[in-house]
């Protein structure tokens, strides 16, 4: 593994782009026994809507079938993703509240799978997923393999979402001041105004000018609006 692991290190860094570290996950899953890996990562803003970034080495029909269908607002691989870091393996139990889906994928040769998400700092949630079209998982692979592919799960995020990251649309904004921080961090926490300037010994003006600031930084159009944007992008941590 430190060979493989090793390799894998080396061309995520001498990627000059996406598509080239993509390239370089995909290969590495290859050589696990995996022909066939995608890769998708949820920005976490805005709430509503949300926005994501897929990469795939997967048929280009499916990949345009899969998007025309709007199945990735009902896969219950991205849906579990979203709520725990425990990997899912493909099967008809985990595609059974999407079984035209489920039935699609394997016309397409996507017939046997396991993922894994990963959280980011920022608030975004990257997902893995390493398919074949042959030979059925058994628990003795899925053993022998885990500390590979838990690896590659974390190299991959790490190396692809720092790329998807340089040009997050909708998700540009401003940097925000210590202070400015501190004072969602207590709204947050419930606090007032008047309640931040007493912790902070200052005023309640002074509060409400730097919250004001903060609010315009994060692109919203209230006091809550803001708070809700700064800590679900990491900014209240």
């Amino acid at each position: 593994m430190e060979r493989w692991g090793g390799a894998l290190l080396q061309a995520l860094h001498d990627s000059a782009c996406v598509e080239q570290a993509f390239d370089a996950v995909a290969d590495a899953a290859q050589q696990l026994g995996f022909d066939l890996c995608a890769y998708g990562y949820q920005f976490p803003l805005p709430f509503t809507r949300k926005r994501c970034y897929l990469i795939s080495n997967y048929d280009p029909s499916w990949r345009a079938r899969y998007e025309e269908a709007g199945y990735l607002r009902i896969d219950p691989t991205v849906q579990h993703a979203r709520r725990s870091l425990e990997p899912v393996l493909w099967n008809d139990a985990t595609f059974r509240p999407a079984a035209q889906l489920w039935d699609e994928a394997r016309a397409f040769g996507l017939r046997h799978g396991w993922a894994q998400a990963c959280f980011g700092p920022e608030g975004g949630v990257g997902l893995l997923t390493l398919a074949r079209d042959v030979e059925p998982l058994t628990m003795s692979e899925l053993r022998a393999k885990e500390m590979p592919m838990r690896f590659l799960v974390n190299v991959a995020h790490g190396a692809l979402s720092s790329w998807v990251l340089r040009f997050p649309p909708g998700l540009q904004l401003e940097r925000l001041t210590p202070r400015e921080r501190e004072v969602l961090r207590w709204a947050a926490d419930g606090k007032t105004s008047n309640d931040t300037a007493r912790l902070l010994s200052s005023s309640p003006h002074t509060v409400e000018f730097h919250m004001k600031n903060a609010t315009r930084k994060m692109g919203a159009g209230s006091r809550p609006a803001a708070t809700a944007r700064a800590a679900a992008t990491g900014l209240l941590r």
